[in-house]
């Protein structure tokens, strides 16, 4: 029992880990592009504002308070936009600014579950072929056979401890 434990939680390890290096990838990839659009979307507001020599703050506020409730609309829109480019741009620079190793666990801490789900739907794995994929491959080997040991472990002694 306890090498088959073992086996299959190192196999399962290395399942999970050999890939989160490559799902990251493309989680980070998506989470550029959004980026992109997103400050593209909010540098044309900010360049209609400043024709008018408004700043951001005071040409939101103007839409918001507009008695017409489609441009006060607008306005909500547009502030809810400026909002989801900045945490969508703070996310990329944090994963761009973490080691390709830690990546994995940094995208997890901090994740975007529109994109995050839009980048499992389209995931397909791939062979660890980079240096921190191949790493997290190893390390989800050892994870997964320390985590059979344990179980196989706990398992033994729960039925040594059983009377008869």
């Amino acid at each position: 029992m306890s090498l088959r434990a073992r086996v299959l939680g190192a196999t399962l390890g290395v399942l999970v880990l050999s890939q989160a290096a490559e799902w990251t990838q493309q989680y980070l990839q998506r989470l550029g592009g959004a980026a992109d659009e997103l400050r593209a979307v909010v540098e044309r507001f900010d360049e209609g504002a400043r024709a008018l020599d408004l700043p951001r703050a005071e040409a939101l506020g103007r839409l918001k308070a507009s008695p017409d409730r489609f441009v006060a609309r607008q306005g909500t829109d547009a502030e809810a936009t400026i909002a989801r480019f900045e945490a969508t741009e703070r996310r990329y620079r944090a994963l761009l600014a973490t080691a390709p190793l830690l990546r994995p666990f940094a995208a997890l801490a901090d994740l975007d579950p529109g994109i995050a789900s839009r980048a499992s739907g389209d995931f397909r794995p791939a062979l660890p072929a980079t240096p921190d994929g191949v790493a997290l491959t190893f390390l989800g080997f050892l994870g997964g056979w320390g985590a059979g040991a344990g179980s196989s472990g706990a398992w033994r002694m729960a039925r040594r401890r059983r009377p008869t």
